[in-house]
């Protein structure tokens, strides 16, 4: 027994050594150190994008209310927070076409425009002067559209939408800085009444008396004399009997002493002929050969009319008194030089105040004198933009009724309605009834 353990032990003791495998160096980084920087990573990836939007909002968005005070005024912040662009693009519009025609009403605000939209383009457009805007109506074929104004909210949205969760919604931060300058708040057009029953015409003589019946109308002379009644303060006229108008029709009348001016031609040139109670006084060359006369109209003091040389586009007018020669009358100022007497227009004449309208594409502006020199800036008196109504009937003629203006327009059958304004200072306002 003790043999055999000692032959074991023996065994054992002279067994060759068992070698250790060798040692692997330990790597740089561990696994976990791998893990812990992928879940860094994918955080930071994930975060970024949204710290990077949300910072974009923050600064958009104070931007997008800036731009909507400087555009239309203390309205147009909360329009474009709440995405109602047609209201916004309507104020401004309304902004535009009242705008002097030099003036580039939009310039201040090129800057938040270009935050916006990041378009040259479109920065561009903000600083061009009013005229050149085709809804400005000065220029058939102008260079610019409001539709290039192409500013909306969507940068704002979309960035918001990024940066969600971090930032859960951007209305809270459209608010306009301490520093911008708001646009006075655009006016709304005067809504034009509907009138009925002028028929479409032109002529030198148009004359309206208030009588205990109603308001006479008549207009042109011989054949093409129509007499028209209204019994409603010109809202609406019926046809009437040319025996209502004897005494003022086919002339027009410097008031009820019998004086008026009647215009003739000599088969050369247009004459003003002073007609007094007891027959004609004298005469005055109006028009040279060649020339047609656009438009009359006179009170007590005397008679304007606008006359388009021939072979020219632009209108001139003349003011003529009684008893003595015309001589030109200053036209108005349009704002720029390029713009002139190139529209149709319609003249009236009340208390000495000469009124001029002037239809400058869908729109209607009129202006005004009465020291013959100078002249109001033009108002927009009828916009069609907000108003549509057809080019037929869009209120473009002038009638003087006593000390009202009516701007009214006209129909091919009595029964269809028109534009109608009326004015009681002498052409400075006009009003729907």
């Amino acid at each position: 027994m003790r043999t055999t353990l000692d032959r074991v032990r023996a065994n054992r003791t002279s067994a060759p050594p068992v070698e250790r495998p060798p040692e692997l160096p330990l790597p740089p980084i561990r696994l976990r150190f791998l893990l812990l920087l992928a879940l860094g990573a994918t955080c930071l990836g994930w975060l970024y994008p949204r710290f990077d939007a949300a910072w974009k909002v923050h600064t958009l968005a104070p931007a997008l209310a800036d731009y909507g005070a400087c555009m239309v005024g203390p309205t147009g912040p909360a329009l474009l927070r709440d995405r109602q662009l047609s209201e916004f693009r309507a104020l401004v519009r309304r902004r535009l076409v009242t705008a002097p025609a030099a003036e580039a009403p939009f310039e201040r605000c090129a800057g938040f425009a270009l935050a916006l939209s990041q378009d040259a383009a479109v920065e561009r457009a903000h600083h061009a002067q009013a005229f050149s805007f085709a809804e400005y109506g000065a220029m058939p074929r102008a260079p610019h559209a409001l539709s290039e104004l192409a500013v909306t909210p969507e940068p704002v949205v979309e960035q918001a939408r990024k940066a969600w969760p971090i930032v859960r919604g951007y209305a809270a931060l459209v608010k306009p800085s301490l520093g911008v300058k708001e646009a006075p708040h655009p006016v709304a057009p005067a809504s034009p009444a509907l009138g009925r029953g002028l028929t479409p015409a032109r002529a030198y003589y148009r004359v309206a008396r208030a009588t205990p019946d109603g308001i006479v109308f008549a207009r042109g002379a011989g054949a093409n004399l129509e007499v028209f009644r209204s019994s409603d303060g010109g809202a609406s006229f019926k046809p009437a009997p040319a025996t209502l108008a004897k005494d003022f029709a086919e002339r027009c009348p410097l008031g009820s002493d019998g004086r008026a001016f009647v215009l003739r031609g000599d088969g050369d040139a247009t004459n003003v002929v002073s007609v007094g109670p007891n027959g004609d006084l004298s005469a005055a060359a109006l028009a040279k050969s060649g020339e047609s006369v656009l438009a009359v109209a006179c009170d007590e003091r005397g008679l304007v009319a606008a006359l388009r040389p021939e072979h020219a586009t632009r209108a001139v007018l003349e003011q003529c008194t009684f008893g003595g020669p015309c001589a030109v009358l200053p036209a108005p100022s349009l704002g720029r030089v390029e713009l002139g007497l190139d529209y149709p227009l319609d003249l009236a004449r009340v208390g000495g105040t000469t009124v001029l309208a002037l239809k400058m594409g869908n729109l209607v502006r009129v202006t005004s004198s009465r020291d013959g020199a100078s002249w109001t800036p033009l108002a927009v008196a009828y916009d069609g933009g907000e108003y549509p109504l057809p080019p037929a009937r869009m209120p473009t003629e002038l009638l003087a009724v006593g000390r009202r203006v009516l701007l009214h327009g006209s129909a091919v059958r009595p029964n269809d309605t028109y534009g109608l304004l009326y004015s009681d200072d002498q052409g400075a306002s006009f009003r729907g009834r």
